[in-house]
């Protein structure tokens, strides 16, 4: 006797120690499972905004290449394109009004060194008795810009400028040129800037051929061309204007969108940033892609800022984390006060004993809480497929500590539901195939969670399990027949009954009747027969009804 009395007084003093772990990991088990929640959706959105500006980039230089094709469609239309008839042309697209973000459309003409002089004396004729080709010095062949509109003070700055002549673009010039095709530059700063509001630029080109000459191969393109059709942008215009425009506004203050040229992030490459200082500090959301445009890589590397990182909806894990916190030191409270009484320990450890099992429950009755605050649609479901789960099981004489084990399990068995984004678990109409499997992740999800905490009985197996079927074609493990726990195959049954006699947003209830003769017609082959039976007899003949 002296012996029990002095194990029962040691546990007596480690019974609060024990009671404050206990409830404190479970706090913070859901505590950070909300966290989580929280810092996904987030993430989702993030993603959606990056995907976007992505979408818009690449929709936008489409546009600017269609721009183009029609330009060069024009030259090789006509023996000839004069000034006033490309003027007209470019005029009648109004560029401004649908193609913001451009600075214009021209054409470079190749010229010979041979026919260099010849060229200038042809357009200073024209009206421009300045004209010459710059940069100055003796090469061959030159280029020189003879066409660009809108042909205002800061395209004529542009105005003779021979762009061959100058590594970058001759790059780009020559790879649209052998290529027969359209090429998009490197960064470069535009002889149209001056020195105010200075920008980083690039060009997209597109190779004009002599009319009628074969131009199949390399040898033949090179041999025929007569110059490029070409668009020079200014960065800052481009995206401010022309991709972001009124989206801009939006995310102006959420997101920083840093443009590079070229494969990697590299300051010496940098073409765009919408936020000049940067984020500034601890970035919580970054995507880092390269993208290539027309033969030429971009990297754009979007991060998040704090006006975006402050949507972080944490008040529903912070107000876990207080009242559990809370919870745990009352009830670590109430045990130390119980287990400091010598006199009345004894007489008190059951109570204490029950105070546990009422605090379990009650933890449990918390999780399946989170679980309907997470999916509104099929609240109380779980709760009415317990007390049905529950009712089958002594139906079937299990004996107490199967009947426990499955008792919390059942209150349990949807919580890794947690894991799957809200918009799909409120989807009033029917999921796709993507959406199922996703939903499918619940049962395994639940294990993942279950399964630290030190449960006397395999709840977290449990519920791994109750989607499993006697056929084995259930999931997540298709297990098949004994391997599948009894606790899990009565949960199966009552799980599929609750659900046909409930209504959901894309169907109503479906009745008693119709819920019987599913479970009876699949009867050995997807769920226990003594369950099934079990399950038939409590409604016919023991006149039991679902909770409401």
């Amino acid at each position: 006797m002296a012996n029990n009395n002095f194990r029962i007084g040691v546990l007596l003093k480690l019974a609060p120690l024990a009671v404050l772990v206990v409830c404190l990991l479970v706090t913070v088990l859901l505590w950070d499972i909300m966290r989580k929640s929280a810092d996904k959706e987030l993430q989702n959105e993030f993603d959606v905004q990056v995907r976007l500006v992505q979408s818009n980039i690449k929709r936008r230089l489409d546009n600017y290449r269609d721009v183009l094709r029609g330009t060069a469609g024009l030259f090789q239309a006509s023996e000839s394109v004069t000034r006033n008839e490309f003027h007209t042309y470019v005029e009648s697209m109004e560029l401004a009004q649908v193609y913001p973000g451009i600075q214009g459309v021209g054409y470079s003409l190749l010229i010979p060194a041979i026919e260099k002089m010849r060229r200038i004396e042809a357009i200073r004729k024209e009206g421009f008795p300045q004209f010459s080709i710059r940069p100055e010095g003796s090469r061959d062949p030159y280029s020189a810009i003879i066409y660009l509109e809108p042909f205002d003070w800061r395209n004529q700055r542009a105005f003779g400028y021979d762009m061959y002549a100058e590594p970058v673009r001759r790059e780009a010039m020559e790879r649209a040129r052998d290529q027969d095709t359209e090429a998009l530059s490197g960064r470069v700063v535009l002889v149209q800037e001056t020195g105010a509001d200075v920008q980083y630029g690039f060009l997209l080109y597109k190779p004009i051929y002599r009319n009628g000459s074969p131009h199949d191969s390399i040898t033949q393109r090179r041999s025929s061309l007569v110059g490029w059709v070409y668009e020079p942008f200014r960065m800052n215009e481009l995206m401010n204007q022309g991709v972001l425009g009124r989206y801009l506004e939006t995310i102006r203050d959420q997101l920083d969108i840093e443009i590079y040229d070229g494969d990697s992030v590299d300051a010496q490459h940098l073409m765009f940033d919408s936020k000049k200082n940067g984020a500034g500090g601890a970035v919580r959301f970054v995507s880092t892609s390269t993208e290539p445009y027309f033969a030429r890589n971009w990297t754009i590397r979007i991060n998040s800022l704090p006006a975006f990182e402050a949507k972080l909806n944490t008040l529903q894990a912070r107000m876990i984390l207080i009242g559990g916190i809370f919870i745990s030191l009352l009830l670590t409270l109430v045990v130390w006060l119980l287990a400091t009484t010598n006199t009345r320990a004894i007489k008190l450890a059951a109570k204490m004993s029950e105070q546990l099992e009422r605090t379990l429950d009650q933890t449990i009755g918390a999780m399946a809480t989170v679980i309907e605050i997470r999916d509104p649609y099929t609240a109380g479901h779980q709760r009415r497929a317990a007390d049905l789960a529950s009712a089958i099981a002594r139906e079937m004489g299990l004996g107490d500590g199967q009947l426990r084990a499955l008792t919390l399990a059942a209150m349990t068995y949807e919580i890794g539901k947690i894991q799957i984004p809200a918009e799909i678990l409120s989807k009033p109409g029917k999921l796709d195939e993507v959406e199922r499997n996703l939903i499918q992740v619940h049962a395994q999800a639940g294990f993942e969670i279950l399964r630290e905490i030190a449960f006397p009985w395999p709840i977290a197996k449990i519920v791994q399990q109750h989607h499993e079927r006697l056929d084995g074609s259930g999931y997540p493990q298709g297990l098949r027949g004994d391997d599948i726990l009894i606790e899990a195959r009565i949960i199966a049954v009552a799980d599929v009954v609750e659900a046909m006699l409930s209504h959901r947003p894309y169907r109503p209830a479906l009745g008693l009747d119709a819920a019987l003769a599913e479970i009876t017609g699949q009867r050995g082959v997807l769920y226990d027969p003594a369950v099934v039976d079990a399950c038939v007899r409590l409604f016919r003949e023991l006149g039991y009804r679902m909770p409401d």
